[in-house]
């Protein structure tokens, strides 16, 4: 298996800077094709595991495995018997995610049904090794999708979402995911060469810190999904990758120290009982908007204020977050400032005195429409 079909499912709205950040991180995909929701292209198994040791703003990759026309059933049957399982199954019993659109089979559940039969009987000809009950192996994803009668069969090889670290457990009551917050990260550190005070001054269980600090460091404190398939047998995923398998090995982010706020003294006592001595962060139960939090001018602030959706906030909204807006740019005046809000409150953030735009970076978070907002303080 030299050269493997490969796609990135990558968060809609951050296809660019995922493709910015294999370019910084990797040697580039052999025909790389970038589309709204992914990335695909060809590697060998190297690039695929250091991909998910390094890369940390896609969600999962998968293997593209075959491709075929089938309008009927009993098409479907025989392609999934007659089917080489052993190469990539690991367990008896995968799981399936099925989707179709503008296609003759529009049945996902008899799809299923008719694929679990065909993959029954072809194990009875195609037995699996015991290796799955003696390592109790979990069972493998298998994505379908069928869009105009074109069958695309891939297995996930990662498992759990790639931004499920396995680096913090405790979290606050509206955490960024992860990815989310690397991708913020990479963009307002966009072309930081001097080292800076990063500050996050709502920083709930601190994944914006710990996403910056952790950018450029290899982490395998949790396990993929194609470690156990049959084709990756006889390899050893290792946390430190040898330096030939990456492009280069970056220096981490500039930050000279990282420092967050939040008014929840139970959870901040929590994450730094967590985190202890393994990242150098500075947590403080306070409040942000008491008093100046900058101490020096070459600051970053990056900043996932509550909404008033899942955390609740005194007064209405968009009062709040016009509070904090003008106190974080007018008094404490970092170099850059870039926060997150609902894209239905774009219209009460214009560029203030003194800042021009950087970013103006439209996505869904859980399903909401919000945007990514970067400025940069004037010369």
């Amino acid at each position: 298996m030299d050269t493997l079909k490969i796609f990135l499912i990558i968060p809609p709205g951050l296809e660019d800077l995922a493709l910015q950040e294999i370019s910084l991180k990797l040697p580039p995909l052999q025909n790389m094709t970038s589309i709204k929701g992914g990335i695909e292209g060809e590697a060998d198994i190297e690039w695929i595991e250091a991909a998910h040791l390094i890369l940390k703003i896609p969600t999962r990759i998968l293997l593209r495995i075959t491709e075929f026309k089938v309008r009927d059933f009993p098409k479907l049957y025989q392609k999934f018997l007659n089917f080489k399982w052993t190469k990539y199954l690991s367990h008896p019993e995968p799981e399936w995610q099925i989707t179709c659109t503008k296609s003759r089979l529009n049945h996902t559940g008899r799809m299923e049904e008719t694929i679990q039969k065909a993959l029954k009987e072809a194990l009875i000809k195609q037995p699996l090794n015991e290796d799955w009950k003696k390592r109790n192996f979990s069972p493998q994803t298998f994505y379908i999708r069928l869009h105009d009668d074109t069958l695309t069969l891939s297995l996930d090889l990662t498992g759990e979402p790639l931004y499920k670290r396995g680096l913090q457990k405790i979290k606050g009551e509206a955490p960024i995911r992860e990815n989310f917050a690397a991708s913020f990260a990479m963009e307002i550190f966009k072309d930081i060469k001097s080292p800076v005070t990063l500050i996050d001054p709502m920083c709930g269980s601190g994944t914006l810190l710990t996403e910056a600090l952790t950018f450029h460091q290899a982490l395998h404190l949790r396990p993929f999904a194609f470690e156990t398939a049959p084709f990756y047998k006889g390899r050893n995923l290792k946390k430190n990758k040898p330096e030939s398998h990456l492009k280069i090995i970056p220096e981490a982010l500039p930050i000279k120290e990282a420092i967050g706020f939040d008014l929840n003294a139970e959870l901040i006592l929590k994450v730094e009982s967590e985190l202890r001595d393994e990242f150098p962060i500075k947590l403080h139960a306070m409040d942000s908007l008491s008093k100046k939090i900058t101490s020096d001018a070459e600051t970053i602030m990056l900043c996932n204020p509550p909404y008033g959706e899942r955390i609740k906030i005194e007064g209405q909204r968009g009062s709040f977050l016009r509070e904090a807006w003008t106190k974080f740019l007018s008094i404490d005046k970092p170099k850059r400032f870039g926060w997150v809000l609902p894209s239905d409150m774009d219209d009460l953030f214009k560029t203030p005195n003194g800042y021009n735009l950087l970013t103006k970076r439209p996505f869904k978070n859980g399903g909401m429409a919000v945007t990514f907002w970067i400025w940069e303080r004037q010369l």
